[in-house]
């Protein structure tokens, strides 16, 4: 006996208690009897989940499943060669710790968006490319406008989501992170990986840019005040061989920050190319 139930069988018990709806989508396979809410937030969602086993022998009443909005994380090297971290304290993890540039992907949004959102937001930085956009939108715009941080901010935030590509889909209806090879030679994707195979807790896009340079006023050193975070963080400029080093000490304490700086360092030093073949 297998019991497969059909996606329209599925039901979705929402807890009535809550006030914010989550604003991701609900995880649901051919395994899926029932879908009950436990608790929610905008960005993120326990639910417990009526479960078939893979043989159809059994059904589990009490699978844990923790929906969060997909995410991008994204290391940053410079045109200098440096790799651009954050020190910083989370709140799951004891003492400090070192980061890349990480960030919810907004609702209707390419993850390559986000990424260079983020990479704008958190660094003021980002590609020779969107550099070239900037200043073909600038002319000869007064020097007083271009040292305006809020001003020159919207301004790229403007250009980014006018040349944001469309979401495209898998075959599994979850949305893809390539590059189109023709858009940016300084962008690589490094692939979309499940957090938690069992558990959910969404999609996160792995992205490297390389050579980057500033977008805006500061951008990219310790003078730079970033966007969207309420966190204290420092930058910090890593070699290389730092990284290495941080990276064997265990430095990133996130194993998806982990895996973000090692496929990074993959691609630069032994030419492993980008993720899941090229997109034209």
């Amino acid at each position: 006996f297998f019991f497969k139930p059909s996606i329209n069988t599925v039901k979705t018990h929402h807890a009535p208690s809550s006030s914010t709806i989550y604003k991701g989508t609900t995880w649901r396979s051919d395994r899926t009897v029932a879908v009950r809410t436990v608790a929610e937030t905008s960005f993120a969602r326990c639910d417990i989940h009526t479960v078939v086993s893979e043989d159809g022998q059994k059904v589990f009443n009490d699978w844990i499943f923790l929906e969060e909005v997909n995410a991008v994380n994204i290391v940053v090297q410079t045109a200098e060669g440096k790799f651009v971290v954050f020190k910083q304290y989370k709140y799951a993890v004891p003492g400090e710790t070192f980061s890349p540039v990480g960030g919810f992907v907004d609702d209707g949004e390419h993850p390559w968006t986000s990424a260079k959102r983020e990479v704008l937001e958190e660094l003021g930085l980002g590609s020779s490319a969107t550099l070239e956009r900037v200043n073909t939108n600038f002319g000869n715009r007064d020097d007083r406008f271009r040292n305006d941080p809020k001003r020159m901010r919207n301004v790229v935030i403007d250009i980014i989501q006018h040349d944001a590509i469309q979401p495209t889909f898998d075959e599994f209806d979850i949305p893809e992170g390539h590059i189109p090879t023709s858009d940016d030679p300084d962008w690589v994707f490094l692939g979309r990986y499940r957090t938690a195979v069992n558990r959910g807790g969404g999609f996160t896009y792995l992205y490297l840019l390389k050579n980057a340079v500033p977008l805006l006023p500061n951008g990219g050193s310790e003078l730079y005040a970033g966007t969207g975070d309420d966190e204290q963080q420092s930058i910090m400029h890593l070699s290389v061989h730092e990284v290495f080093d941080f990276l064997s000490q265990a430095k990133f304490q996130e194993v998806k920050w982990t895996a973000t700086f090692a496929l990074s360092l993959l691609h630069i030093n032994n030419d492993m190319p980008s993720c899941c073949g090229e997109q034209e």
